[in-house]
């Protein structure tokens, strides 16, 4: 099935590396022109949009703090102007904080749950009113797993994914009368330099608890978002859908 994103744009939060990363070259090969958010990976965002272009495609780079509404209101402002309208919005960015419960303060709290939840509400906020406008749109949000698998030390993550997959369902039925489609795509382990440390610590343990017997890699939830952000997804909404190896089944 070949999917032609063409004519369409998108914007990918946290998409300088790792699944962000992948899945802005996926829907930049889909023939989508790319709108690449960073906040402190900008030279790797620069390298990344400059590949896209030196392949025959169009991207940008715009740079703010998600948790800064008014910069994420420039950045959307600047994409407007940019590009000229916003087809599908990529709730990427993202951070986990592994602290047992008894010792998180405050602080770990808010860090996790504000980047993982707010960022995506703010962005959602302004990218529905440039999507009523043409009366279409698709919103991805990446959650994951552990929004439906539990593990220690990582209350505050499982907390804000959990709400992210919810927030999904009820935007969901909010706009779907609006030809707009929001689902969620649930990561498992995957290889990037976020879950690097907790691979090594603990890659016996969770290889045990994955049928798959491997880790998954960033091209595994790329195709994925491709599909959810084309025309072929039209009567799919308010779906969660796990890429961890069987991980959430076991």
């Amino acid at each position: 099935m070949k999917i032609d994103l063409t004519g369409k744009t998108a914007l990918v939060t946290g998409g300088g590396r790792g699944i962000g990363r992948e899945i802005v070259l996926a829907l930049a090969h889909a023939g989508a022109q790319m709108a690449v958010h960073c906040n402190r990976s900008r030279e790797e965002a620069l390298e990344l949009v400059d590949s896209i272009c030196a392949a025959g495609g169009r991207a940008e780079v715009f740079q703010a703090d998600l948790l800064q509404a008014g910069q994420v209101e420039k950045m959307f402002d600047s994409v407007k102007e940019k590009m000229g309208s916003l087809d599908i919005l990529v709730n990427n960015a993202g951070r986990t904080g592994e602290t047992l419960l008894a010792s998180m303060s405050l602080g770990e709290w808010d860090q996790v749950m504000d980047i993982n939840l707010k960022a995506a509400f703010l962005c959602c906020r302004l990218a529905v009113p440039m999507m009523l406008l043409k009366r279409a749109g698709k919103i991805i949000n990446i959650s994951s797993v552990l929004a439906v698998v539990g593990r220690s030390g990582m209350t505050n993550y499982s907390a804000a994914k959990g709400g992210l997959t919810a927030f999904t369902r009820s935007a969901a039925v909010e706009l779907a009368k609006r030809n707009i489609q929001v689902n969620a795509v649930l990561p498992g382990v995957v290889e990037t330099s976020m879950s690097k440390r907790v691979i090594k610590r603990s890659s016996k343990e969770l290889l045990m608890r994955i049928p798959a017997q491997r880790f998954g890699l960033t091209a595994d939830v790329a195709p994925l978002v491709v599909f959810l952000a084309s025309d072929k997804s039209d009567y799919i909404t308010g779906q969660s859908f796990c890429v961890d190896g069987g991980l959430s089944i076991s």
